[in-house]
């Protein structure tokens, strides 16, 4: 009889274990997908505001384009129209290759797997926003100087110091913009290779 009831005992103490492990695991897997979503979320909110500055931009210009008077700036103004909306699809397409990564559903490789591409193509991606907000620079000056009714020859120093000091401050922005993003990711990836410790 004490056989029987030990060997009971210790089928319910099993099972419970069992479950608590599973408990624990769902537990921990429903932790990192909240810290990873919420670190993505600070990179997703950034990418959105400015969608909408750019969205603004577009619809400022392509209501203004009827007062852009010249084939060449016209021209201008419709590649500035096109840098504009095309800027947010690739940022929002980035951000959306990083959160598409499941955690629950893949298996812990598969995960870091998918993470590391989809990280890769994120950094691409950022990295051809960088040089479509270089292009955006120089092609919106002269459209958004016609629109006010300038030409930018009337403007003093600005090729010799506006546009320079410009091309700086935006390339100095997006190094910052980039390297904040890649320390984000690096949370991330190391948050989902702390899960298997």
């Amino acid at each position: 009889m004490e056989l029987e009831e030990m060997q009971q005992a210790w089928g319910k103490l099993s099972q419970r274990v069992e479950q608590q492990e599973t408990l624990n695991t769902q537990l921990l897997e429903k932790s990192t997908r909240q810290n990873y979503h919420s670190r993505l979320n600070r990179i997703k909110y950034s990418e959105f505001i400015g969608t909408l500055v750019c969205y603004a931009a577009a619809g400022y210009v392509s209501v203004h384009l009827t007062q852009i008077e010249g084939l060449w700036m016209q021209v201008l103004a419709v590649l500035t129209i096109v840098v504009l909306l095309v800027l947010p699809i690739l940022s929002l397409a980035s951000v959306r290759a990083v959160r598409a990564v499941n955690i629950s559903v893949a298996t812990y490789l598969e995960t870091i797997q998918t993470f590391a591409r989809q990280r890769i193509r994120f950094q691409k991606l950022q990295k051809i926003n960088v040089l479509l907000g270089l292009v955006l620079l120089f092609t919106s000056l002269p459209v958004f100087a016609s629109i006010q009714g300038k030409d930018l020859s009337q403007i003093p120093y600005l090729w010799t110091v506006m546009v320079p000091v410009g091309a700086t401050v935006f390339l100095g922005f997006a190094y910052w913009v980039l390297k904040s993003y890649n320390k984000i990711l690096a949370d991330m990836e190391h948050l989902l290779t702390d899960i298997e410790k």
